[in-house]
């Protein structure tokens, strides 16, 4: 009934697998809050069993069992989904919007939670992208313009869009001062041959012009 799971070591595997089996397990006529309680029997609070080993029947026959165990595993997920996308997202240049993620989906996760272990996880998407859509909002932040947001920079690495253009605009101009200083002795030298080649250029038109003017005896 479980489905067969991924047999590689990958999590990229794993999670196929976890899908695989769900499909499975429910085409078989079984319910998600028994899936969820015999994947994550640990955090749903029955202590003594196996992943996907038979549940207690007592468990299994009492419907507000399996919902309270299903719900305690979707307000874990939750929090540690929301919080590590939010990690990732402040760690790839976009502090400001993982915060929001992070915090949106732990309060969509809570506000959900009422409604069951689906409520928990459609709550934790929806807020963890309110979130980050209202924390970059408030930070006067459109991450598709790079001059959006404060100058804002946090033990000097920029975090805003604006602060992230300024540094990188800084850093050209500083490269290219460095390029103009190295090549200056090459533009001297250069400078210098050109005007050793228009003063003969001019002695040779005034050498010309005076011998074209020149009498010679007459």
């Amino acid at each position: 009934m479980l489905g067969v799971y991924g047999t590689g070591n990958t999590e990229t595997q794993q999670t196929d697998g976890m899908f695989q089996g769900l499909t499975n397990f429910l085409a078989a006529g079984g319910s998600l809050d028994e899936y969820m309680v015999r994947a994550f029997p640990q955090t749903a609070g029955l202590k003594n069993m196996k992943r996907f080993s038979a549940i207690p029947k007592s468990v299994l026959k009492n419907p507000a069992a399996l919902r309270t165990g299903a719900s305690k595993i979707a307000m874990m997920g939750s929090r540690r989904i929301p919080i590590a996308g939010g990690l990732l997202q402040a760690a790839t240049g976009d502090p400001i919007g993982g915060a929001g993620t992070a915090i949106g989906g732990v309060v969509g996760g809570v506000l959900g939670a009422p409604f069951g272990p689906l409520g928990i996880a459609v709550g934790s998407t929806l807020g963890a992208g309110l979130g980050q859509t209202g924390t970059r909002a408030l930070a006067g932040i459109d991450i598709n313009d790079p001059y959006s947001g404060p100058d804002l920079s946090v033990f000097g690495i920029p975090i805003t869009p604006y602060a992230k253009t300024r540094k990188k605009k800084e850093r050209a101009r500083e490269e290219l001062g460095k390029d103009m200083a190295a090549l200056e002795p090459y533009l001297q030298k250069q400078m210098g041959r050109e005007m050793a080649a228009q003063q003969q250029v001019v002695s040779g038109n005034l050498m010309n012009t005076a011998l074209a003017n020149a009498r010679f005896g007459r």
